[in-house]
C-alpha cells in the first residue's frame, strides 16, 4: 500500500477517535472527509469536532482566502468586512443594513455587493441566481416580480441563462458602484 495513503488513514483515523464520535454513520462521514483532506490536502488544519447530532471537519483556509481576497480587492480591513458580510459556506449574506432611499435602490445595492463579494472574495465569474435571491430573501428585500427586474434595468448588471438557470455577475462600472458603496458604508 502507497505510504501516502497509509500515513492518510493513519492521521484520519487519529482525528476521529479524538473526537469521541458515537454514531457510526457520522464516524464514516468524517473519516472519509479526513482522509481526502490528508491525501489532498497539506494535512494540517483538519480538526473533527463532535456536536449534538453532527460532525464536521473544519478547513479554515478557504474561509481565510475568502477573506483576504475580499479585503484586498476593495481595499478595507477583513475586521470591517466581517461587520457587513456573513460567509456560510458557499452563501455570502449581509448583515448590515442595506443602504438606499426606496425598495429598487435597496435591491441593486444589495445586489451588487453579494455579487462583488462572489467575484471578489470567492472568484465566481457568474453567481447562479438562486444565491442571489437567498441573499435577498435574508435581507428580506426579494420579491420574486420585482427583484430580476430591478436588475435588468441597470448598466451595473450582466445577465446569462433564462428563468431558473439564470446566472448575474457585474460589469465594470458595478464593481466600482461596489467599491464605493462599501467604503461609503463603514
Amino acid at each position: 500500500m502507497d505510504s501516502k495513503l497509509q500515513n492518510a488513514l493513519k492521521k484520519a483515523n487519529a482525528e476521529v477517535e479524538e473526537a469521541g464520535i458515537a454514531d457510526l454513520e457520522l464516524k464514516k462521514i468524517a473519516f472519509s472527509k479526513a482522509v481526502d483532506f490528508y491525501l489532498h490536502g497539506e494535512g494540517e488544519g483538519v480538526h473533527v469536532t463532535k456536536k449534538s447530532t453532527s460532525a464536521s471537519v473544519v478547513n479554515n483556509e478557504e474561509s481565510d482566502v475568502f477573506w483576504s481576497s475580499l479585503s484586498d480587492s476593495a481595499g478595507i480591513e477583513t475586521k470591517s468586512l466581517k461587520d457587513i458580510y456573513l460567509k456560510k459556506d458557499e452563501q455570502i449574506l449581509l448583515v448590515m443594513d442595506v443602504p438606499g432611499e426606496s425598495k429598487v435602490d435597496q435591491r441593486r445595492n444589495l445586489a451588487i455587493l453579494i455579487l462583488f463579494a462572489y467575484h471578489d472574495g470567492l472568484s465566481y465569474e457568474w453567481v447562479p441566481a438562486n444565491l442571489l435571491a437567498e441573499a435577498a430573501k435574508h435581507s428580506k428585500l426579494y420579491s420574486t416580480s420585482k427583484f430580476a427586474k430591478n436588475l435588468r434595468k441597470s448598466d451595473w448588471f450582466r445577465t446569462e441563462g433564462i428563468k431558473r438557470a439564470l446566472k448575474y455577475k457585474l460589469s465594470g462600472q458595478g464593481i466600482g458602484a461596489a467599491r464605493g458603496l462599501l467604503k461609503s458604508n463603514l
